[in-house]
Formats: structure tokens, sequence, C-alpha cells
């Protein structure tokens, strides 16, 4: 089976048709490169935590979070936009629990997914 990324980006509303011909694709281009490294991290980790990646990857779509690479590729990094204490908490909270998910199995895997120190850091830096 193929993996269409263009057709799950048009699917998923990443990619939208304007008027005039135009197309409208501000986030496909990352949330593409995003959609690669999580396919090869689900292929080569058995015990990659996939929902929490396509969680974060639902709130870069939705603006309610900024994503980034790390410098060195390895990592996905979040920050929330609205830095609203309930929805921070939340999230921390479902780290917080597929991490010790992690522990138990005796073979801690770190997610990959780390908040970032200040809500007003900019995640391009």
């Amino acid at each position: 089976m193929t993996f269409d990324v263009l057709k799950l980006l048009e699917e998923e509303g990443y990619i939208k048709d304007g008027e005039d011909n135009v197309v409208h694709a501000e986030k496909a281009f990352f949330a593409a490169r995003v959609m690669n490294w999580i396919r090869n991290k689900v292929q080569t980790e058995p015990d990659f935590n996939l929902q929490a990646y396509l969680t974060m990857l639902l709130y870069y779509k939705t603006d309610t979070a900024d994503l980034k690479f790390s410098d060195d590729g390895t990592t996905l990094e979040y920050r929330m936009k609205q830095n609203d204490k309930e929805i921070q908490e939340i999230v921390d909270s479902l780290i917080q629990s597929s991490r010790q998910t992690d522990a138990e199995d005796a073979s801690p895997k770190p997610t990959g997914i780390s908040p970032s120190e200040s809500s007003d850091r900019n995640p391009d830096s």
C-alpha cells in the first residue's frame, strides 16, 4: 500500500481550493514533513506513541500549538499558543502518562514531545 501524503493532507484539510485557481496550503509542507517523520517512527520503533504525535499534529492544524523539529531532527517539539492552564495541564498529563507507561514496560523510551519552557518563546528560533 502506497502512502500518499498529498492525498491525506487534502483529506485532512491542510490543502484547500480557493477562488481563481488558488490553492491554500499554509501548513501543508510542514505537516507533510511531520507525517513522513511519524510514519518512519511507527515503522522503526514498536513502542512509538502515535496518539500523542497525532494529537500534536491536530493542535498544529487547528492553530492551537506551534510545532518544530529539534535542531538534530530527532524529536518534535510543541508549544501551546494560548497557554491556557487547563489545556496545558491536560496535554502535560497525557505526555506524563505516556512516559509512565513506557517506564512500567521496563524499557523507557522518550516520547520526543517536549513542551517549551516559556509561552512567549518563538518556536522558529
